[in-house]
């Protein structure tokens, strides 16, 4: 007994012993890797849930938006992009091949994104004579076909009037489509309708077309204010094309008379809450690149009322490329990151949003006096 009992003690102590002189490359913290444009790769914390009780998306939910894309070897470039750069679903704001061909443009999607990606479009002007389903083949049509292999069911399978919305990973998302003077009147009331009661934590309105003061192009006033209205009263970020460049709005309190948030003023720190949002054209998805010709100089601080906090056209070299925006971030569901990177690999924009619960006073709303 007395041999076991040495025995026991000789080996707690080499234990004790051996844990002291262990290497200390061992037991010491790994440093963190540098991060990298465009990247959200950062120490992952624990993850965040609404304290408002709504439904956050998936973590790291990257979302790629394009417009105005065409078809042939930019489009290509611009999709093999949104792949190499793990979009997990693309939002397209109209303009798809200029050439009314439906299964053209569906199979150029499918030969690079594969028949089941989620890639949900929003009707342009250069679509509709084969939008309706009941155009053989028609864009709707094939959007319904995809939506089951996609596991989404849309709130309607009515597409003919260019409305309807889904929610995919948690994200909501409500699209309206692109005729001129109904905006206010149709696509507005559907916007407060499918957000009125919604609960989910991030919400995107898209659409093609715009207001002359939400572009810097020569594009007119089509959509109306009550569409840009709804949604920022609703707290949902803003996705159009019809312009061929790329350019995005600071926090916008109101958006028919560009008033900057007054507590956002920061062009690349956004915020969303009713009441509150950011709008942006990304419609540099591989058809053509347009001039500068609004809102001058072409660097910032732009002109205008200040509202711009990117402009990228012709005037700076725009090359086509994609927004991508991650919601969810390492587990914070009220965080979010965007980026706009080119086919080329230059990240040209970055920004986070934080996503607020409650909404802005009425009064923080509407312009400032003077």
């Amino acid at each position: 007994m007395r041999k076991i009992g040495l025995c026991l003690a000789f080996l707690a102590f080499a234990g004790i012993a051996g844990f002291a002189q262990a290497p200390k490359s061992s037991i010491s913290k790994t440093k963190p890797a540098a991060k990298k444009p465009g990247s959200t790769a950062t120490p992952k914390r624990p993850e965040v849930t609404p304290p408002d009780g709504s439904i956050a998306t998936e973590p790291n939910l990257k979302i790629a938006f394009i417009g105005d894309v065409g078809i042939g070897t930019y489009q290509r470039a611009v999709l093999n992009l949104l792949k190499s750069e793990g979009a997990q679903a693309v939002l397209h704001q109209g303009d798809f091949d200029y050439h009314s061909d439906p299964v053209g443009f569906w199979s150029s999607v499918n030969n690079v994104l594969g028949p089941n990606f989620p890639y949900f479009v929003s009707v342009g002007n250069h679509d509709v004579g084969k939008w309706p389903t009941t155009a053989s083949p028609s864009y709707a049509g094939m959007q319904l076909e995809r939506f089951p292999r996609m596991g989404i069911t849309p709130d309607s399978l009515e597409l003919n009037n260019q409305m309807y919305s889904v929610t995919f990973k948690g994200l909501k998302v409500v699209f309206v489509g692109e005729q001129n003077g109904v905006g206010d009147a149709i696509y507005a009331p559907f916007i407060r309708a499918q957000l009125k009661s919604d609960n989910h934590a991030w919400r995107v309105c898209s659409w093609h077309k715009n207001m002359n003061a939400m572009q810097v192009g020569d594009k007119t006033d089509d959509m109306g204010w009550g569409v840009y209205e709804a949604c920022r009263e609703a707290g949902a970020i803003i996705a159009t094309g019809h312009e061929h460049s790329y350019e995005r709005t600071k926090t916008l309190a109101n958006f028919s008379t560009q008033a900057v948030d007054p507590d956002y003023p920061d062009p690349n720190r956004l915020a969303v809450t009713p009441g509150r949002t950011f709008a942006f054209v990304s419609g540099l998805g591989g058809e053509s690149i347009r001039v500068q010709k609004r809102c001058w100089p072409i660097d910032p601080p732009y002109g205008c009322k200040g509202e711009w906090a990117k402009i990228y056209t012709s005037n700076q070299k725009a090359q086509y490329g994609a927004l991508f925006i991650t919601f969810n971030v390492n587990g914070d569901a009220n965080k979010a990151h965007g980026y706009f990177k080119t086919i080329g690999g230059q990240v040209v924009d970055e920004f986070d949003i934080t996503r607020q619960s409650g909404a802005v006073p009425p009064a923080a709303a509407a312009p400032a006096k003077r």
